[in-house]
């Protein structure tokens, strides 16, 4: 390049960094070879010329790139962040066990060379803090403490940027078999569904990826850990059509001695929403608009969504509304305390006596699956469903539905029909069967669709076949293709 002056700095872009060309003479205020201190731009012989290369700072070699400034949460406790209180004892307001808020802040607040321990305490709570919502944020933290707990046995002093894979392997694989430490923080020892195997290290993978984003670690170790298939059947039961209808007339039922049980029951069961969607819901997220009555809540994730209120659910809400300001939460226990998942199914059971409704198990959960059931037997699509459901995925909707469209007409009705009405070896209609081998059947409209009766809810639907002669000149009608 013509006009290049000694001691004159170029800068060439490259994919990571500004790279430099190393000048004739060195950079003004660095110190040169002989250690002295420049001002002022001096041929330097010996400085590797212009193609050898290199950062800012001692010329010649690379300087790292800048560390991005450490996560700091801005909070001297988990448990100071939104969502995450803690529980000391029973009824004092907290959100989260008190353990779990324990034994993540005795996590490492500061490197310690001598231990070989890494920061993990600032990472932890930040990404923690960056949950978009309470119930992701307690989600989180519950699958943490488990895993923190399970480490400690596995590894006694290890830390958890000291995770390999084949460590987050092993959990998976433990909390799925239940064996090894992981059976001795199940109930019982038992193992985990898949769906719960998952969760959990999406919860690590989570945590993980944000550490890699901050610069806290090199790599995410739990990126490549292969997770269970989770099937498009759920487990969890649904209940039928008057089931449902009998749970909300218990409901109205209780509605005068327990206003705020009937209304939890009726918006569980006619919105299908998440227990701490319920929980979290204020007055003032039911307004009028387009001429109906709404409601605006935030779904998992921090989406937001309107749904239409039914005259019946709003005949119970509003005796709750009267008087209260916005941003009062609506549903209340009478000592003031959030309306949680085990008081809403405190309400469930309410509705379900007054009823005569006999449940051995009915919660919140339940009643989300009965509403994309029901809607789906009744033919809505399943956009509709997801729309009201809050899925971010058609199949997680379609993974709710446990209506009669999964299992009328299913294939094994039909095998045990073909095994049971088979005529036993040298029964008369095993003889008019082998007489008639000659014979074609048709299916004829009157005799298809008879209902088996095997269960009130479930119709099963059995073609029958009668036979007739096939006609002397059926050969010349229906000759067969060249080649039979």
């Amino acid at each position: 390049m013509t006009g290049e002056q000694p001691g004159e700095w170029l800068d060439v872009l490259v994919p990571t960094a500004v790279w430099r060309p190393t000048p004739v003479g060195p950079r003004p205020g660095t110190t040169s070879t002989t250690g002295s201190t420049t001002g002022a731009p001096a041929t330097q012989a010996g400085s590797g010329g212009r193609g050898s290369g290199g950062a800012d700072g001692v010329v010649g070699q690379q300087s790292p790139m800048p560390s991005l400034p450490p996560p700091r949460p801005l909070v001297d406790s988990v448990g100071d962040i939104a969502g995450l209180r803690a529980r000391r004892r029973a009824r004092d307001g907290g959100e989260v066990p008190g353990a779990d808020v324990d034994l993540i802040d005795a996590l490492p607040r500061d490197d310690d060379p001598v231990a070989g321990q890494r920061a993990s305490w600032p990472t932890v709570a930040a990404w923690l803090r960056a949950g978009k919502s309470a119930a992701t944020r307690r989600a989180r933290l519950a699958d943490l403490a488990r895993f923190v707990r399970w480490w400690a046995a596995t590894a006694p002093g290890a830390g958890l940027w000291q995770v390999t894979e084949d460590v987050l392997v092993a959990y998976a694989d433990e909390l799925g078999t239940g064996t090894g430490q992981a059976a001795r923080l199940s109930r019982g020892g038992r193992a985990l569904a898949d769906a719960s195997v998952k969760r959990h290290i999406s919860t690590l993978k989570s945590l993980y990826g944000y550490a890699t984003r901050r610069h806290v670690i090199g790599h995410n170790p739990a990126q490549k850990v292969e997770t269970p298939e989770v099937g498009k059947a759920g487990t969890t039961p649904a209940l039928a059509l008057d089931e449902a209808a009998t749970l909300l007339r218990g409901a109205q039922q209780i509605a005068a001695r327990y206003p705020t049980d009937a209304a939890a029951v009726m918006l569980l069961a006619t919105l299908g929403l998440r227990a701490a969607e319920l929980e979290s819901l204020t007055v003032g997220r039911i307004e009028r608009s387009a001429g109906h009555w709404v409601i605006r809540f935030r779904l998992k994730g921090g989406k937001q969504a309107i749904v239409p209120l039914a005259a019946e659910t709003m005949a119970l809400l509003q005796p709750l509304m009267a008087g209260r300001v916005a941003s009062d939460l609506l549903l209340l226990r009478t000592n003031g305390r959030s309306f949680n998942r085990w008081r809403q199914q405190t309400a469930l059971r309410r509705a379900a006596r007054a009823a005569h409704l006999d449940l051995a198990k009915l919660t919140p959960h339940m009643l989300r699956a009965t509403a994309a059931t029901l809607l789906r037997a009744a033919g809505v699509p399943v956009e509709q469903v997801q729309e009201l459901l809050g899925h971010g995925s058609p199949i997680t909707t379609q993974r709710y539905d446990r209506g009669q469209t999964a299992l009328d007409g299913h294939a094994a009705y039909r095998l045990t029909d073909l095994l049971t009405r088979q005529p036993a070896p040298g029964s008369a209609e095993t003889d008019e069967q082998t007489t008639s081998a000659a014979r074609t059947t048709e299916a004829t409209p009157a005799t298809i669709a008879q209902h088996d009766g095997r269960q009130d809810n479930h119709a099963v639907w059995r073609f029958s076949f009668r036979s007739r002669r096939r006609p002397a000149d059926a050969s010349a009608a229906d000759p067969k293709p060249a080649g039979l």
